[in-house]
């Protein structure tokens, strides 16, 4: 690991240095000789650190190339540090501007002082040079070769996961039904029946549960459901902490808290992942906790998973269900499902190959997955030597890790840094991923030197897709938009990232914990009083990058010991310690460009905030006293991200009076969760339920942002033009009961370049007086059977980067900016068919390119829309991307003409409460509902399917090859 942060490191120094260079106040200072010469050094290591890497794979030379790796190591640490102070200076002299700067930096940058400055940083400078000179002349005993760093393709990755469809589960039908089979059978002696799930890693133990957990009939059977996820041992207090969602240390209170909340009531409870424990006394820790478990509700259940069969065996009072690994079959068709997004591709692989490659991952699951993504990357000439030369022959709990190491080698090194960083957090907790992107920017592991040019956050989150894609992570969740929220890591992938990682990372659980002096980034967690337990100084402090306190108990003097201690601080996390005073001396802490105070007691923060130039991230969601942000914010030229505001309540802030007036100036900010507005700047009204009639015209200021949301503004009639704001990418507008148009001006004038051109997402719900896009326009979009087009300027407006639509519960909603490029998800809901049905119809202007409307787009939903009749049938023949189509609940839709070769893709066909829909097939000869080749799921309701049975040689042919038919009525 220590290779792959070097090179990584180095990328950046080397782009540091060149646009320091290029600084004129370099020259002032008589430094640009000498950074140019220590940039030909860096470069020059650089080039051999590939090969090092190789090298110290050698035996014979490990532990002199290792001691080398590490005097590099601290080397390039200490010219990352170097370069950012001098960066740091030059930002705090670029923002001098009259009064508005402090005597303190005034007097700074005086002459003399920027001469003495000068002078003090060449020493450093020079100094750090001829140590790096020194590293590299011991290198040449090594023969190190230059080596250029193999980058993995990211292009496959993309395409794989824009979608949001749920995992699909492969091959285990038969364990969910015993599974189920005892959760719904209530002849039982015990009033608590107990069934342990057991099994190696990676099998997908958890995933079984889960599959039951959310079952139908499972839901309508329990009164009361819940899931801990353990990651750990017997540990009583934490579990029904858990279960309770309350931290209290007695057990008894826990108990009763219990039983309150279970209220009798028939329940099941999933004790997810159980551990063995260290002392041998699990027996009785499991007897322990079986007695605070409710037992007066006849038929509750409790499923436990397990690698351990000791914890198996006395956990279940009926026989444990050990989980295998998959058939060969079912380990081929999960292997072709993750290596072939297109079925059809899996048939040219030779029968051997197929057998050679699922038999070597032995049936799990997790393996199987990691594997097909890492050979769908390869040239189909490279699968036999990959077979044979890296691949395992077996699969057991002790080389899983190794196995899926193969996946985590093929990445780049910004990659593989970013990966193993993942190892700070707990195993089994959930990981918000806007939270650990905007920490791999912090961090410097997301940067220029490796974003393609993108935006830093979309790089990050390009890379986290990547994870995903590579099955790294699972248990993903997203947001109404589609966006990631959170998802968590198996526990083999966690293991693999605390490998890679090594002394880089430390997760603090036990007190006590010895840590190295050349870690970099630490999280506590656990319970502590912190002036007492944390060990300070540590033996690492001035190295460490990335501090995270999850404690008990905040004691003021801890601010002294951080801000003198840990100067090199790029994260400081403090969420939820009961603070109620942050110290004025937080501005020692130059570097730091993560600070998440959330969760915390202060009213106020000391105007040196202000003086954190690199301040990337500012977290201050559910400081619940929180009345004002520091007056000086707008010298914070860097922020990129401010979060205020409650996190559960659609951002509501309400203890904050008002928004400083420089706010405006940060033309970095992305994202602002919640913004305090009234005449004059007063307090008390919100962005959120915000009740004035007019937008608030600053806003347009913030020329970065990404998203807006805008929720239970009741009063507020429009929204002033956003369209311009080159980097706007989503739009989230709910509960806007007065509001008639999104946009006043109309669409006269409107330039099509400029026209909403970074605008991915957009989400409309609950508006219904929402009329349409432009209050003035050259005339309403008509609904004429008979028209060839639709108004031109119209079709030129439409949104030329949209990708997933959803609009719910705007009924008037008619003319609105066409979509045709949507390429994921477009879902309506009782709302007018218009806009849809115009899209569908568009046509290209003789002089211009245009693609098929809708030829990209994955997943169709339309629910409830009464008034929908019919979609054109030429819009429909253009849906050749198409995955999922759902329409439900349309009384008057009365025709579907599906062409089954126009598409290819369709695999979930969904259609009911259509009582006027007869037939989906384009024609009677291709029958009542035309052959879809690699449809996987079929559901309809009663009255489509009168006369669908087997005996039907209309359909039955048609249908025959889909694996799940299910006839219902919704």
């Amino acid at each position: 690991m220590a290779e792959v942060v070097l090179f990584h490191i180095t990328e950046d120094i080397i782009n540091k240095l060149g646009a320091l260079t290029a600084q004129e106040v370099t020259l002032w200072w008589g430094l640009k000789d000498q950074l140019r010469k220590l940039n030909d050094t860096v470069t020059r290591i650089k080039a051999v650190i590939q090969d090092a890497e190789v090298k110290a794979q050698n035996k014979k030379q490990n532990h002199q190339i290792e001691d080398w790796l590490k005097k590099l190591r601290q080397a390039v640490y200490d010219a990352e540090d170097l370069l950012e102070d001098f960066s740091t200076q030059v930002l705090r002299k670029q923002l001098m501007s009259g009064n508005g700067v402090s005597r303190e930096v005034r007097v700074f940058f005086s002459r003399s002082n920027q001469f003495v400055y000068g002078l003090r940083m060449g020493h450093r400078v020079e100094a750090l040079r001829e140590r790096l000179s020194d590293i590299e002349a011991d290198s040449k005993r090594f023969n190190f070769e230059v080596r250029d760093e193999e980058r993995a393709s990211l292009t496959t990755v993309r395409e794989q996961t824009t979608s949001s469809e749920p995992e699909v589960i492969v091959g285990r039908e038969g364990d969910k039904a015993v599974i189920k089979s005892f959760l719904l059978d209530s002849n039982y002696d015990e009033n608590v029946s107990v069934i342990s799930i057991v099994g190696i890693g990676g099998l997908g133990k958890t995933t079984l549960a889960q599959h039951v957990f959310n079952d139908e009939q499972v839901n309508s059977h329990f009164a009361v459901k819940h899931w801990v996820c353990v990651s750990g041992g017997l540990d009583a207090r934490k579990i029904l902490k858990g279960l309770v969602g309350r931290d209290d240390d007695q057990l008894e209170s826990l108990k009763n808290e219990l039983e309150k909340k279970f209220e009798k009531k028939k329940y099941l409870l999933v004790l997810d992942d159980v551990w063995d424990g260290e002392d041998g006394s699990d027996g009785e820790k499991w007897d322990s906790l079986k007695e605070l478990f409710p037992r007066d509700a006849v038929g509750s259940k409790i499923v436990v998973t397990t690698r351990s069969h000791v914890i198996a065996k006395f956990t279940s009072t009926v026989s444990p269900h050990v989980l295998e690994g998959l058939s060969i079959e079912k380990s081929w068709e999960l292997f072709r499902r993750k290596a072939f997004p297109q079925r059809q591709d899996s048939d040219h692989v030779d029968e051997k190959i197929r057998k050679e490659i699922v038999e070597r991952c032995c049936g799990v699951p997790l393996v199987i997955k990691a594997i097909a993504r890492l050979m769908s990357l390869k040239d189909r000439a490279q699968w036999l030597s990959f077979i044979v030369n890296e691949l395992p022959y077996s699969i057991r709990d002790d080389n899983i890790m190794q196995t899926l190491k193969l996946s985590y080698n093929t990445l780049p090194s910004y990659m593989k840094h970013c990966f193993a960083n993942c190892s700070l957090f707990p195993k089994g907790r959930s990981i918000n991923v806007k939270s650990v992107i905007r920490l791999w920017i912090a961090q410097g592991l997301v940067s220029s030197s490796n974003s393609g040019g993108r935006c830093l956050e979309i790089a990050g989150l390009r890379c986290f897709e990547n994870f995903l894609w590579r099955s790294f992570f699972h248990e993903v969740k997203r947001d109404d938009l589609g966006n990631i929220e959170s998802c968590k890591m198996h526990d083999f992938m966690h293991d693999l990232a605390t490998h890679v990682a090594g002394f880089e990372n430390s997760k603090v659980e036990l007190r006590g914990k010895k840590i190295n002096d050349l870690t970099q980034h630490i999280l506590f967690d656990m319970e502590l009083y912190l002036s007492q337990q944390i060990p300070i100084p540590l033996p690492c402090e001035q190295r460490l990058r990335t501090l995270i306190l999850q404690g008990d108990i905040w004691d003021i003097g801890a601010w002294e010991s951080i801000c003198r201690d840990f100067r090199r601080l790029r994260v400081l996390a403090l969420s939820d310690l009961g603070i109620k005073e942050v110290s004025p001396l937080i501005e020692k802490l130059k570097h730091l460009k993560y600070l998440d105070l959330s969760n915390n007691e202060m009213e106020v923060l000391p105007n040196s905030v202000t003086n954190l130039v690199n301040l990337q991230v500012l977290k201050l969601n559910d400081c619940w006293n929180l009345k004002e942000l520091p007056r000086g914010i707008n010298k914070l030229i860097n922020l990129r991200h401010l979060d205020v505001g409650r996190t559960f309540d659609h951002d509501l802030c309400d203890s904050l009076e008002y928004m400083p007036r420089g706010i405006g100036k940060l033309t970095s900010l992305q994202t602002l969760s919640c913004f305090v507005v009234a005449k004059n700047w007063s307090p008390k009204s919100k962005m959120v339920g915000y009740g004035g009639m007019r937008f608030p015209s600053r806003l347009s200021d913030l020329s970065n942002l990404v998203r807006i949301r805008l929720v239970g503004c009741t009063r507020l009639e429009h929204i002033p033009p956003l369209d311009g704001i080159p980097s706007f990418e989503e739009l989230f507008i709910s509960s806007m009961g007065n509001l008639e148009y999104i946009d006043s001006e109309g669409v006269g004038g409107k330039k099509v370049s400029n026209f909403f051109p970074s605008l991915k997402k957009l989400f409309i719900s609950d508006c219904r007086r929402l009329k349409g896009w432009w209050k003035k326009s050259r005339g309403e979009m008509k609904d004429d059977s008979d028209e060839s087009t639709v108004e031109e300027e119209l079709i030129m407006l439409s949104f030329p980067r949209l990708s997933s639509l959803t609009i719910s519960h705007c009924p008037n909603l008619t003319s609105m900016p066409l979509f045709p490029t949507l390429n994921e998800h477009l879902w309506l809901w009782r709302t007018s068919p218009m806009p849809l049905q115009q899209t569908m119809k568009m046509k290209p202007p003789v002089y211009s390119s245009f693609i098929r409307p809708l030829s990209n787009l994955k997943e169709l939903d339309i629910w409830s829309i009464d008034d929908m009749e019919s979609l054109p049938e030429v819009g429909l023949q253009n849906l050749s991307s198409l995955q999922k189509l759902i329409i439900l609940e349309c009384p008057r839709l009365k025709s579907l003409p599906l062409h089954g070769q126009e598409m290819p893709s369709l695999q979930t066909l969904v259609i009911s409460g259509c009582r006027e829909l007869k037939s989906v097939s384009e024609s009677k000869s291709q029958g009542m509902i035309p052959y879809l080749p690699f449809l996987q799921e079929l559901r309809i309701g009663e009255e489509l399917s009168r006369g669908w049975g087997k005996e039907s040689e209309e359909v039955w042919p048609n249908i025959k090859h889909i694996p799940n038919i299910v006839i219902d009525d919704y």
